[in-house]
């Protein structure tokens, strides 16, 4: 007889030991593809960090109202009773218990069917098969299969084929000494490297997503910097397989899940991002989910729509397919969003919008899991524009008291500026 929270180790290796001993008592293969697939892809789910939701202990301290007192230092230990947002952590408890039950496995590059074709008319995937294959987003079903109760599929969460971006999960995907992780994505020197100030810890690891082109600038930029801390990983010249450059950008800083499993907290930041004391700020977090605010106090999802489009066209050549196919989804995604009532309910909820140019998520945590992959999903079917969609699975997943703001103190932005 062996207790379920016995397979639950704190580390990744541990975890790995005593699963495959499991596996091995079971009479199965545990040298068999598949096997050794779950292993290396879904081990992560099995160390304490990822699984607060079930052990217990917790439990007990429920009962027994023991919930301990936040440190007054900053320490990544237990702080899951502190994340509960705008309800209890009972109940913050119960909903990632749910979370689990309807799903969070991701799909992994293994179980992808080849050779899908796009059942919607007309077939969006002609335009860009890298992003529906990326994904396995064939469909507006495959979109809404995240949205079923009790959903037993695997969920459709990025890396179903292999891409360039496999470098960043097969370099950390074991690291479990980058237990925050900052990353950025930058191409075509669109901007500088985002700046964090204050103490940086040892567990806090910089990671910067590059095409070679930036990536050489940076070098020369960056050489006298003898305090220098990101670790570059280069995409190659062409760092953009998705339709639309931008694409890589919006979609990789949604999945920092898939890249770094082992992570407690995961910070977005794109360069023209500043943040300031990311130790004093997790030590103050009250969500998992965490955004600067929207410079303009009165956007919403709905009134976003016309601000994104005239920043496309300015982007864009004039009357280019492209840019025709840009605007095509954002009213497509807007048709669909008046349809089904989130620009209305999120009126109701009072929900001010974010500036997705830094953007915070605490690793580990089931429901935030799902509403990061529908989030994906939204940005992969229909505009790659993330600042449309950032609210639209909270709304559905009834999980936008799970989403806070960045308080002022910690963070400032500055304006785009190209560096070559």
């Amino acid at each position: 007889v062996i207790d379920s929270e016995d397979l639950i180790k704190t580390n990744l290796i541990d975890c790995e030991r005593i699963l495959i001993g499991f596996i091995s008592l079971l009479g199965l293969n545990t040298s068999s593809l598949e096997l050794k697939n779950i292993i290396e892809y879904d081990s992560h789910q099995f160390i304490e960090d990822s699984t607060w939701w079930d052990q217990s202990n917790i439990a007990e301290s429920i009962l027994t109202m023991s919930i301990p007192s936040r440190s007054s230092n900053f320490t990544y230990s237990n702080d899951f009773y502190y994340l509960h947002g705008d309800r209890s952590f009972a109940q913050y408890l119960y909903e990632n218990r749910q979370c689990y039950n309807e799903g969070i496995f991701a799909q992994m590059q293994s179980e992808t069917i080849t050779n899908r074709t796009s059942t919607d008319e007309p077939n969006r995937c002609l335009s860009k098969s890298f992003d529906c294959a990326f994904s396995d987003l064939y469909s507006f079903n495959d979109r809404e299969q995240l949205y079923q109760q009790s959903n037993q599929k695997p969920l459709k969460c990025a890396f179903n084929i292999p891409s360039v971006f496999d470098k960043v999960r097969n370099r950390y995907s074991r690291n479990h000494t980058c237990q925050t992780i900052i990353f950025t994505c930058i191409t075509n020197c669109y901007d500088p490297l985002p700046e964090v100030q204050g103490v940086i810890l040892p567990s806090f690891c910089f990671v910067a997503l590059l095409d070679t082109r930036t990536m050489n600038t940076y070098k020369k930029l960056y050489s006298m910097d003898f305090n220098f801390k990101w670790d570059f990983i280069d995409l190659g010249v062409d760092a953009t397989p998705f339709s639309v450059a931008a694409k890589s950008t919006e979609t990789l800083k949604i999945v920092g899940q898939r890249m770094f499993p082992l992570a407690k907290w995961i910070i977005w930041m794109d360069g023209k991002g500043h943040i300031n004391d990311i130790s004093s700020l997790l030590k103050q977090a009250r969500a998992p989910v965490i955004g600067a605010s929207h410079p303009d106090p009165t956007r919403t999802s709905a009134s976003e729509v016309e601000p994104t489009i005239s920043h496309i066209r300015g982007r864009e050549t004039a009357f280019s397919q492209r840019l025709n196919n840009s605007i095509m989804d954002i009213k497509l995604q807007e048709k669909e969003y008046q349809r089904d009532g989130f620009y209305s309910r999120s009126d109701k909820l009072q929900l001010k919008m974010y500036d997705i140019a830094i953007f915070l998520y605490r690793n580990g945590h089931p429901c935030i899991f799902r509403f990061l992959c529908g989030w994906h999903n939204e940005v992969n079917y229909f505009s790659y524009r993330g600042q449309l969609s950032v609210y639209y699975p909270a709304v559905r997943l009834n999980l936008t008291d799970y989403l806070h703001f960045l308080p002022k103190q910690f963070y400032h932005t500055v304006g785009h500026r190209s560096v070559c």
